[in-house]
């Protein structure tokens, strides 16, 4: 039981501590790519912890703990009600916390991504109707006086842009947010934030997964960001940025990724302030801390449920009972097979 409740206050440290220190740090605006990867690592590491601790649970209960080595395996039938051993608990819970959470993950990823699919789906029905191509730009031109620009991601990712965005933005301004667009469609960052939502759905009062939900949102806008200012300049994509600013609801772009949609202020004051990238070396030292916090319980829980398995797929030890008692039964309850 020792390896579950390790794998339980991890879970435990990465929603409170982790979520606070990488809430509050400095280093995700330069380097938000590797943010998003930090921000899923840890969120897939709480989920991953607490199914493995489950796991763990069951497959140390089911182990006989006197005998070293050796697992209760099946009998016939019957095992008197009354003769249930205290082992049957710790195997109980453990099996369903870890079904409970891996089905509660499995069902909201597939509600999530079915759900963003179809909107997909029906908001490319609707551009068929009302837009009309531009072959110049590459995009799907729609007649709004409102200046908007953005894209529909998927296998038919299209990016939109309003007449009124291409009376409002000049040349290099309209070539930025483009290239904003384009950047969100080659990085699928509709995935990421199709997963975080679905996790948020998943756990709604836990604020780890709020966090990380609002917090991936800001970071795809700011990967796109750079993107586009890696051609345009940071002036003219902030300059673009503003005019576009609350020009479309928020609501109206649920299944789109709109260039002047999230926190665009800050996005702004980024981009004229100036930010220097990572680095190298630190972004290679990011990367490497995210992927040890991703993979920490598996390799913690991994001696457990590999000794479980050899253990119970092996013989029965010298001198032990030809039929060891079922795991949910004490073992006097169970004798030689008849």
């Amino acid at each position: 039981m020792t390896v579950t409740l390790l794998l339980l206050g991890y879970a435990l440290l990465l929603a409170t501590a982790g979520t606070a220190l990488l809430r509050r740090a400095a280093w995700p605006s330069r380097a938000p790519r590797l943010a998003i990867a930090a921000w899923q690592a840890l969120s897939a590491s709480i989920v991953g912890s607490v199914i493995l601790a489950g796991l763990t649970a069951t497959t140390a209960a089911t182990r006989a703990g006197d005998v070293p080595g050796r697992c209760y395996g099946p009998v016939e039938w019957p095992c008197a009600p009354d003769t249930i051993s205290l082992a049957a608990v710790p195997v109980a819970a453990g099996a369903v916390m870890a079904l409970a959470v891996a089905a509660r993950v499995l069902w909201c990823l597939i509600a999530a991504y079915g759900v963003a699919a179809r909107e997909r789906r029906l908001r490319l029905d609707g551009l068929t109707l009302v837009g009309r191509p531009d072959a110049r730009l590459g995009v799907t031109v729609i007649d709004h006086d409102a200046p908007a620009v953005y894209c529909v991601p998927g296998r038919r990712g299209r990016i939109v842009v309003t007449s009124g965005a291409l009376t409002a933005l000049d040349e290099e301004q309209l070539s930025a947010v483009l290239t904003h667009e384009r950047a969100h469609l080659r990085q699928r960052h509709h995935l990421a934030l199709t997963a975080a939502q679905a996790l948020a759905r998943a756990f709604g009062p836990l604020p780890v997964f709020t966090a990380a939900r609002e917090q991936i949102a800001f970071l795809v806008e700011l990967a796109a960001d750079d993107a586009a200012a890696k051609g345009s300049g940071r002036l003219t994509v902030a300059e673009a940025l503003l005019t576009l600013a609350e020009a479309i609801p928020a609501a109206a772009m649920a299944p789109a990724l709109a260039a002047g949609g999230t926190a665009t202020g800050a996005r702004a004051r980024r981009l004229i302030a100036g930010t220097r990238p990572l680095g190298r070396t630190r972004a290679l030292l990011g990367l490497a801390v995210a992927t040890a916090v991703l993979t920490a319980p598996l390799a913690a829980a991994e001696p457990t449920l590999t000794a479980a398995v050899a253990c119970c797929g092996s013989a029965p030890a010298a001198g032990a009972p030809a039929h060891p008692g079922h795991v949910l039964c004490r073992p006097e309850c169970s004798g030689p097979a008849a």
